[in-house]
């Protein structure tokens, strides 16, 4: 078993069903720009690829991340974190970001890469794929607004980290 996939209990597996519920939702919708990324682990998870217009002129990787849990999460990655001075500053930035914006939660990781999160909870019987819809024109409303700004205060924004995947 690879080191990354985490063993799901005995007998308790079930698919992961709101995958299949989107994945229809979006070819019902007529919404073609996603790629679909079957991970293969033990909580049947089922990631969705595509770019987000930001900002003026950028696009960001996003991926809508489904599995078999209660949770779905839209996944935005900004660029990564400046270095040096300008580190604390950003991140005291972001963080005021965080305190006006309750849906939607700025982050950054080990390795420096910057993350906007929309979590979205739903058991799979009322799951309800137009709330992810609802969220990803949230999140492009906002970026368009402050991704600008965001992104002059990044060591690289998302669309110049050539071949980032999530």
């Amino acid at each position: 078993m690879a080191d990354n996939v985490t063993p799901f209990p005995q007998g308790v597996w079930h698919k992961n069903l709101k995958a299949d519920a989107f994945e229809k939702y979006m070819k019902a919708e007529g919404l073609n720009f996603f790629r679909r990324q079957d991970v293969h682990d033990s909580f049947d998870t089922v990631i969705f690829m595509t770019a987000l217009p930001a900002g003026a002129s950028h696009k960001v990787v996003t991926a809508v991340i489904t599995n078999n849990s209660m949770y779905l999460l839209v996944r935005v990655h900004l660029g990564t974190c400046p270095k040096g001075p300008a580190r604390q500053t950003f991140l005291d930035y972001i963080n005021q970001l965080n305190g006006h914006h309750a849906i939607m939660k700025y982050f950054v990781e080990r390795d420096d890469n910057v993350f906007l999160d929309v979590c979205v909870t739903s058991r799979d019987e009322r799951f309800d794929p137009s709330v992810v819809r609802t969220s990803l024109d949230l999140l492009v409303f906002h970026l368009k607004e402050y991704y600008d700004d965001i992104a002059r205060r990044l060591d690289k924004t998302s669309d110049q980290t050539n071949g980032f995947t999530m």
